[in-house]
């Protein structure tokens, strides 16, 4: 498997790898639906975010060279290469040893398509050879929708409409049309799919032997399956390239939203360009750099997995807690904020608001909603984490925007879910989960899927967040002006914390027990729930530490993450209850990842960001997809055994490089934004280019070695012993480097200078080019490091400058400086921020 980055142009960044080392293929989305690639390049799963329907089946395509061979090629018959993009997901092999096939797999996105339920997979044919060669492309498909395992639609009918095919609910009216950009040599249905393959395997789908049209009532004969095929005979000349787009296009209502649109889309030679720019555009943002090629790599792939997710329902914006589907957790939506913030803040703004509008009239915050109905539960627990949570993202939130009007808007709801919250504790004054139940209707905890299994009372994690969130909730009264309620809710939590420390903190073991139930029975299994009181600074430093250093001993790490419970807990198993009693979780991982850096143990944090991603990208071998993040890892075997890419876990790794080496704290009101950067002591800088903090796109270099932070904020501030320098508007966009994964920020004062920051990954040197508005310089760099280039003066003579920084420079070498110890503090007009929504 071989790897790219692109630090300056995310799209770009790539994996290049053989079938075998891929364990399937990537799961791509637009604003309404999901598609998923098979591992073997058939697109599976479509499905529509207004029905929360899966409403098509798998497509897959077969092939043959007329002439040659006389047999036709079906997917596991050939082996492919893939390349996984952000966007896309390309797949080559060739046919008879003459005919080179691409096929390009995307879900349609950018203004024209961002909306539309549809796939589309363009073939690209190219014959190498010096004689004429002729291909029929079999397309293939089921043609109703179906869940895993799950019955068939029913009331279907499906019939050849001139070059496409349509399949319809007769009871909903529901529309899928598919097709392609050619005309067919055949186009039919059939009720059995081993009648269409095997009239494949004889080189032609013979029309006179199948069907025009399939009813439901036929449909019922077998299950309701319908099945539907293509032939297309395609002659390709010598040394030429011939191309088919093959697409689908649904939606709930036919009509317009269904021929016209797919017709559209076939024709539209630019969809995948406008796919490529939309991610782009938003990539540029929230660029973290670091010395580390793993987490840098990582950061790319997180947002990419981020821009997958992004789902508008019938209710409102969100993320699924389990892609494909409408459910909206309330917890994973908190924590999404907390990543989304820093990449897109409007999508955070708007997840959020949705269950601000759907929270319980008590005040307590629901477990989840489903996008489409907007039915919801709270699995009748009377508190679980989703409160606090949610008033702590609200925070975190506000931080990222610095809307004041927005706290005011919601400052009764904030002061609804801090009250209720308090409502809900006992005579010690801890917070008290009634359970009514097990599992999802039993555990008041984010480890509230383990089957038969209980955990209420008053427990440690939710009285951690607790103490948190009634801070959260006072510093948003204050920010509102409501006085009174910021110094209740700074008491309620000063007296919280005492109350977990008096009754939840076991000094035997140095740790806090797990909880206590109704009739006082203590759990004091040490568990990495522990993870919570340190998280959110319950315990003081030395116990943190503690609780850290035990975490971090042998029984509870992994070369890919933190198991949820030790391996000599009598309850370890290392898959049961999807790996929360001895399973590794990376949520979990990089919450004590960032509980690891904010309390001194920076190194070890860093190590664990890397080995989070490493994993990532370890394939076949992990039992993951690179540049997918995985959901959850046996704690024996230490492969992946949930989704392959989990929607939560990507906005998590950007929180986590965030508010670690990124420097930013998302819980730290100040009204400006200011840096603590968390870094390990052999980094030379750290780098961020349109970070979004504080209502503006936030970018600066953080130089580790002459402790100085350059940025385009005016306004920042710094912990001791960092020195803030404004350094002019961000410019780095307009900066290219060779090779590209060499990162440049670029900055540009009020005279013109402009100083172009190169930073280097820490694997190997570089001779690094550097151009800039057609000036160019060269530059060497050893492993890890990070050089200035200067460019002063006016147009005519910056020319004749960077004419002389076209060297290889040598130590001493001028023309390689740094910044000036003097510069004008001058504030910059900020853009817009971007909306994760086209317009």
């Amino acid at each position: 498997m071989n790897s790219t980055y692109d630090a300056q142009h995310n799209e770009f960044c790539a994996y290049v790898l053989p079938e075998s080392e891929t364990p399937y293929g990537l799961l791509l989305g637009n604003f309404k639906t999901y598609a998923q690639s098979t591992a073997k390049g058939g697109v599976r799963g479509l499905w529509d975010a207004d029905t929360d329907r899966i409403i098509f089946g798998t497509n897959q395509i077969a092939y043959r060279v007329r002439g040659v061979g006389e047999h036709t090629l079906f997917p596991h018959q050939v082996t492919r290469e893939f390349t996984f993009l952000p966007y896309a997901q390309i797949s080559e092999f060739t046919l008879e040893h003459r005919i080179n096939v691409t096929e390009a797999f995307f879900v349609p996105h950018g203004p024209a398509f961002d909306r539309t339920v549809s796939f589309v997979v363009d073939i690209t044919l190219y014959n190498p050879t010096e004689e004429l060669l002729e291909v029929s492309v079999f397309p293939w498909a089921l043609l109703v929708g179906q869940r895993f395992y799950g019955e068939p639609e029913h009331e279907v009918r499906a019939r050849v409409e001139e070059q496409y095919i349509l399949s319809r609910n007769e009871e909903s009216g529901y529309e899928r049309w598919w097709g392609g950009s050619r005309e067919p040599y055949a186009a039919v249905v059939s009720l059995r799919e081993q009648a269409l393959l095997h009239n494949m395997r004889l080189g032609t789908l013979r029309p006179e032997e199948h069907l025009e049209e399939v009813t439901p009532q036929q449909a019922e004969w077998v299950s309701r399956r319908i099945y539907g095929a293509f032939e297309y005979r395609i002659p390709v000349k010598a040394g030429a390239r011939e191309a088919l787009r093959i697409a689908v296009v649904a939606h709930k209502d036919g009509g317009e939203f269904g021929r016209p649109v797919l017709e559209r889309l076939l024709k539209d030679s630019r969809a995948l360009h406008d796919t490529q720019r939309y991610f782009a555009e938003r990539l540029a943002d929230a660029r973290f750099m670091t010395p580390s090629r793993e987490i840098s790599r990582g950061v790319v792939w997180a947002k990419a997995n981020m821009l997958r997710i992004i789902k508008e329902y019938p209710i409102g914006w969100g993320s699924t807690n389990s892609p494909p589907s409408d459910i909206l957790v309330s917890r994973d939506t908190s924590w999404f904020v907390h990543g989304f913030d820093y990449f897109l803040p409007q999508f955070s703004r708007d997840a959020l608001d949705v269950f601000n509008k759907f929270a319980d009239d008590s005040g307590l915050m629901i477990e989840y909603v489903r996008g489409v109905t907007a039915f919801k539960t709270a699995y009748d627990l009377n508190i679980n984490d989703d409160t606090p949570l949610h008033l702590i993202a609200m925070l975190h939130h506000y931080n990222a925007t610095l809307d004041e009007e927005w706290v005011r808007t919601y400052l009764s709801l904030i002061v609804k879910l801090a009250d209720y919250m308090l409502t809900q504790r006992d005579g010690n004054g801890l917070i008290f989960a009634h359970a009514k139940g097990v599992d999802l209707y039993g555990i008041s905890s984010w480890r509230n899927i383990i089957p038969y299994y209980t955990l209420d009372g008053a427990v440690t994690e939710i009285n951690a967040e607790g103490v948190f969130a009634l801070e959260a909730a006072a510093m948003l009264c204050a920010v509102a002006g409501d006085n009174d309620h910021w110094q209740k809710y700074s008491d309620e939590a000063k007296a919280l914390r005492e109350a977990m420390m008096k009754f939840l903190f076991n000094a035997d073991t140095g740790g806090f027990v797990l909880n206590y139930d109704g009739e006082m029975n203590y759990q004091d299994n040490f568990t990495a729930d522990e993870i919570f009181p340190v998280l959110f600074n319950v315990a003081d430093s030395d116990h943190r530490r503690e609780i850290l250093k035990r975490l971090s001993e042998a029984d509870f790490i992994t070369p890919v993450g933190l198991r949820t419970i030790s391996t000599a807990d009598s309850w370890y198993f290392p898959s049961y209850g999807f790996g929360l009693l001895g399973g590794v979780w990376p949520d979990l991982t990089l919450w004590y990842v960032v509980a690891l850096a904010r309390n001194g143990m920076t190194t070890l944090a860093v190590q664990f960001l890397e080995k989070i991603y490493e994993t990532m990208e370890g394939g076949s071998a992990k039992n993951t997809v690179p540049g997918e993040f995985g959901e959850w890892f046996d704690g024996g075997s230490l492969t992946n055994r949930g989704m392959y890419l989990s929607p939560w876990t990507g906005a998590k790794y950007l929180w986590g490089v965030a508010e670690t080496v990124g420097g930013l704290d998302g819980y730290r009101t100040s009204g400006r934004p200011h840096l603590t950067p968390i870094v390990p002591p052999t980094w030379k800088w750290v780098a961020a280019a349109r970070v979004h903090w504080g209502g503006k796109r936030c970018t600066y270099v953080i130089d580790l070695r002459k402790n100085v932070i350059y940025g385009n904020m005016s306004e920042l501030s710094a912990e001791e012993p960092y020195t803030c320098i404004y350094a002019g508007r961000d410019v780095s966009d307009e900066v290219n480097t060779s090779p590209v994964e060499v990162g440049a920020v670029g900055f540009e004062d009020d005279q013109g200078a402009v100083r172009i920051f190169v930073c280097n990954l820490n694997d190997m040197q570089r001779d690094v080019e550097v151009e800039f508005r057609g000036y160019t310089a060269r530059v060497h760099l050893v492993p890890g490091d990070m050089r200035e280039v200067q460019l002063i003066g006016k147009p005519t003579e910056r020319k004749a400058r960077a004419a002389k920084l076209d060297t290889v420079p040598q130590k001493g070498d001028g023309v390689i400086s740094r910044l000036a110890s003097s510069l004008r503090y001058t504030s910059v007009p900020q853009p817009p921020p971007a909306s994760h929504r086209q317009q």
